[in-house]
């Protein structure tokens, strides 16, 4: 059965595990409905169609033409994720600080690694950096490359704000459709963007009355394209560099650029889409006073990493300008 961080949130009953499984989930609401397959390994193999069998037609008296279907295979590989939490002992046993200081240290920590996982959901890149997993921008530029070239394409007018007029309105809509459409079953669970692509694709819903609301589940209001819940991915760990930057190029350089930005898609499904895929499940552990040093360690320990078997599972859309320049 496939398991999302969210559903093991609801069933958790240790106290430390669930209040970070809390935080996780509520700076990073893509690992909502991510479904996470447990590998037990360090890479896994997965196998999905290269090409159909032909099909044909005979006379009276004949028989078929044979024709088989073939596959092909790829490694995908789970990265070490994961942080030891230090609080020192003279800290966590003052009386004077507003809340408990391991507790406080927890959620700083949680958050920064809720970021750093949006970050590498978009950007992460192996060849950069080895201790990493693939990301979706890189994933979809793989597909492209393989002849699926609907999976990733420029904006309508990639030097027009898109709120410029009830024109560019529509056609940015237009394009909008054509991402979603671009995945199987036209229904991804996210369209994934920056704040102020967010905040610009809401303006041009509203005004053609296309926006509407759900809740995450935290009770959040969240907003509604058809299916799609579109998702401000945010900023990294930093807390200024946003993680889908404004100043992409018109070509789709993930900066270089001015003014344009992207818009990511994606269907989870184990064995079918797009999914987590992890050692073992997240672990928490309370490892108490160190010997070398008057301090208290917790290690969240997450072995974990991303896998695709459709190359429509996902698919991006650059060169948007979200503003109403001219």
């Amino acid at each position: 059965m496939a398991w999302t961080l969210g559903e093991f949130s609801k069933i958790e009953t240790d106290t430390l595990r669930k209040s970070v499984l809390d935080t996780l989930l509520m700076e990073a609401n893509l690992l909502e409905l991510i479904p996470w397959e447990t590998i037990g390994t360090l890479a896994t193999t997965v196998v999905r169609y290269q090409s159909l069998p032909s099909v044909g037609y005979r006379k009276v008296n004949e028989g078929f033409t044979e024709s088989t279907g073939k596959f092909e295979q790829k490694v995908e590989t789970v990265a070490l994720g994961g942080l030891d939490i230090d609080t020192d002992k003279a800290i966590a046993r003052a009386k004077n600080t507003i809340a408990d200081a391991r507790a406080i240290q927890q959620t700083m920590a949680l958050k920064a690694m809720a970021f750093d996982f949006n970050d590498k959901f978009i950007s992460g890149n192996p060849t950069a950096d080895p201790e990493v997993f693939k990301g979706i921008r890189l994933r979809i530029d793989d597909v492209f490359a393989e002849g699926f070239t609907e999976q990733k394409f420029a904006a309508n007018d990639v030097d027009t704000g898109i709120l410029n007029s009830q024109t560019t309105r529509f056609d940015y809509i237009q394009d909008l459709d054509k991402l979603i459409y671009a995945i199987k079953g036209h229904s991804p669970e996210y369209a994934i963007m920056n704040k102020k692509m967010l905040l610009a694709t809401r303006s041009c819903l509203i005004r053609e009355r296309l926006l509407t609301y759900n809740t995450d589940m935290f009770g959040r209001q969240i907003d509604m394209y058809g299916n799609t819940r579109l998702l401000d991915i945010g900023v990294k760990a930093d807390q200024t560099t946003e993680v889908i930057l404004n100043t992409e190029d018109t070509a789709g350089a993930p900066s270089g650029g001015s003014e344009n930005t992207s818009i990511y898609v994606c269907k989870f499904g184990i064995g079918e889409w797009l999914w987590g895929i992890q050692q073992y499940p997240l672990e928490v552990e309370d490892l108490g006073e160190l010997q070398t040093a008057p301090k208290f360690r917790t290690r969240i320990d997450w072995p974990h990493g991303m896998a695709d078997v459709d190359q429509r599972s996902m698919a991006r859309m650059y060169g948007i300008v979200p503003d109403s320049s001219a």
